[in-house]
């Protein structure tokens, strides 16, 4: 499968001397097609600017407090005190003076925008009520090119809900002019993959500049698909498509050995060992092992030095080792683990669990995969373990929580027939599960509004009754039982909430209904074969409530916000400092263990719902 980027396609499109290069196997640089403002515009650094504050407005710990802020200003007094008063001081030190005035001049115009879109929404209760994603990585996406297809990768600015459109694609832009059809083919090649991404999602485009004066152009559906089809296409044909010498080149692939490797990291292993020594902390190297997400050190420390002193440094090691996060570092038996990222992390495709499992699946087990440890093997799980029979999941916006959720269903629809497994899926921001609607292993329509995901509750309850009373009469003692017998009229049903804090926060009915059903099924549903899946991207006190947690055994924790999130969820701090993008620490009743989880693309996910 060939691969290219969003900007090299762009590129491609634009200029035929540039696709030539390509096409005669040369890698020409994109530069021709970077803006072209006047002066050093500091578009990099505008995007963090922008997609921190937005990340802050959306983020569980500070919703609240966000939801009260109306006004451009106090959106710009956030971000003086988060970043931008460190920024502009750094550039008056250097005496670029009018630099800083306009890139302030470009951040209040953004604050302003914000307040402009807070307005327009017509049921804003907080601020994801405004942005669905921002700096989102779009990875996974086949393009078919004929017969073949093209693995491409894109990173957009925004998405945003828009009142008459459903979702806007946005890309902020700090120059203007000769590039504005650079701008649009690239807009209507975002709003082409996201419809790949997330299908039966319409997206409409919007470019907005900053120069620093504030412009905005609106692109509608079929103006994109318009200039996709009519630019873009033809250009992919001649670069991939039959007779192209991208189709005929055979893909090299990098196969990297998992599991217990110490060949090659003796200098690493020597740097670790030197940093702690440095705070006269003796440990003891012991080895290196390479997970797809982490190098994992062990040593072990001296019998003087405890672990908590160990731990303490993980700030230190970031600064020594020139990391990009702070490396977790916890107890095991008989060593320290020290867990530092890899700049160079794996992607894990659902299907190769699919086939590593295949051959080891019983009929009856409603086994899925957590994800892949930090040794190389794969950790799996199965609703029929009274330890893990119900699940609890958390994590912040882009911490990869909605497609561990995807992979969970997905490996339930592609290891049994919709006549032994049947999901409801509760999906209240409508991007993750909306494109299988008409999937025959739907138990309930999907739901997006509390009253329908109320109602699945409350079926799904009475439904437990019932079996009970069938269970009994016929003298079996659970559905995997029944199973086991050559029985399956009945399905293992598995609820699944993408997001459940709404139903706690609405009102005191609302939740008092909610936790009551859950304390239920949660109860006597094993037996049943009626699972829940809850998850949250906000687990504080008033969401993940003690009623809950105590009754999902098992806590799936990705990335989070702060320590105290992820106290709530698996009694310890470690979550705030995973990686993103499915690095997740996981309790299944035998301690806490880290992993990687796996990765379907929505295709593929689409196609096993459906079939």
């Amino acid at each position: 499968m060939a691969r290219i980027t969003v900007t090299q396609l762009k590129c491609a499109v634009l200029d035929p001397k540039w696709r030539a290069r390509w096409l005669a196997g040369e890698q020409p640089s994109t530069f021709t097609y970077a803006g072209n403002g006047n002066g050093t515009v500091f578009g990099s650094r505008f995007h963090k600017e922008t997609d921190r504050l937005a990340k802050w407005l959306t983020s569980p710990a500070c919703l609240a407090k966000a939801a009260s802020i109306d006004s451009a200003e106090s959106l710009l007094d956030i971000l003086w005190r988060l970043s931008l008063q460190v920024f502009t001081d750094e550039l008056l030190a250097k005496g670029k003076t009018q630099e800083a005035l306009a890139f302030t001049a470009r951040v209040r115009n953004y604050c302003e925008r914000l307040i402009q879109i807070r307005r327009r929404s017509k049921t804003f209760d907080n601020w994801q009520d405004v942005f669905a994603f921002s700096e989102e990585e779009i990875t996974g996406i086949r393009l078919p090119v004929g017969k073949t297809s093209v693995d491409i990768a894109a990173r957009v600015d925004a998405i945003r809900f828009h009142p008459q459109h459903h979702l806007e694609v946005v890309d902020y832009k700090l120059s203007q002019g000769a590039q504005q059809k650079s701008d649009l083919v690239q807009l209507a090649i975002y709003a082409h993959l996201l419809q790949l991404w997330r299908p039966g999602c319409e997206f409409c485009g919007t470019l907005e500049y900053y120069l620093p004066e504030f412009m905005e152009m609106s692109i509608s559906r079929e103006e994109l698909a318009d200039i996709y089809t009519g630019s873009v296409e033809p250009i992919l044909d001649q670069m991939f498509g039959p007779g192209s010498k991208a189709a005929s080149a055979p893909v090299q692939r990098p196969v990297e050995p998992r599991g217990a490797d110490t060949r090659g990291h003796s200098d690493l292993m020597a740097k670790v060992v030197a940093a702690f020594n440095e705070f006269n902390l003796n440990v003891e190297p012991m080895e290196i092992i390479q997970g797809p997400q982490v190098r994992r050190v062990k040593v072990k420390p001296a019998p003087a030095v405890k672990v908590a002193s160990l731990a303490n440094r993980a700030e230190d090691l970031r600064v020594r080792l020139a990391l990009d996060e702070a490396p977790l570092i916890a107890p095991g038996k008989g060593y320290v683990a020290i867990d530092l990222p890899r700049a160079d992390r794996q992607t894990l495709p659902l299907r190769d669990y699919l086939q590593e499992h295949k051959s080891r699946e019983k009929k009856a087990a409603m086994s899925f995969p957590v994800g892949v440890g930090v040794d190389g093997e794969t950790i799996a799980s199965d609703f029929s373990d009274p330890n893990t029979c119900h699940v609890l999941v958390a994590g912040t916006s882009g911490s990869g929580k909605s497609e561990w959720l995807k992979t969970l269903v997905a490996s339930l629809a592609l290891g049994h027939p919709p006549q032994r497994v049947r999901i409801a899926l509760v999906d209240p921001k409508i991007l993750t599960f909306s494109a299988v609607k008409d999937s025959p292993y739907l138990w309930r329509p999907v739901a997006t509004k509390i009253e329908s995901a109320l109602a699945i509750l409350r079926d799904a309850a009475a439904e437990m009754e019932s079996r009970y009373q069938v269970l009994a009469k016929e003298g079996y003692v659970s559905l995997s039982e029944r199973f086991k017998a050559g029985l399956f009229d009945l399905p293992f049903v598995i609820l699944v909430f993408d997001e459940f804090a709404d139903l706690i926060l609405t009102g005191r009915n609302e939740k008092k209904e909610f936790e009551e059903t859950v304390a239920r099924i949660a109860g006597k549903g094993r037996a049943a074969g009626i699972h829940l899946v809850l998850a949250t991207q906000r687990p504080d006190r008033t969401v993940v409530t003690g009623l809950i947690k105590s009754n999902l055994p098992m806590k799936v924790c990705l990335r989070v916000t702060s320590s105290v999130n992820s106290q709530i969820v698996l009694g310890e701090a470690g979550a705030e400092n995973l990686l993103g993008k499915g690095d997740l620490l996981c309790d299944m009743g035998k301690g806490i263990v880290r992993a990687q989880s796996y990765h379907i693309p929505q295709t593929e996910f689409i196609k096993a719902l459906r079939s």
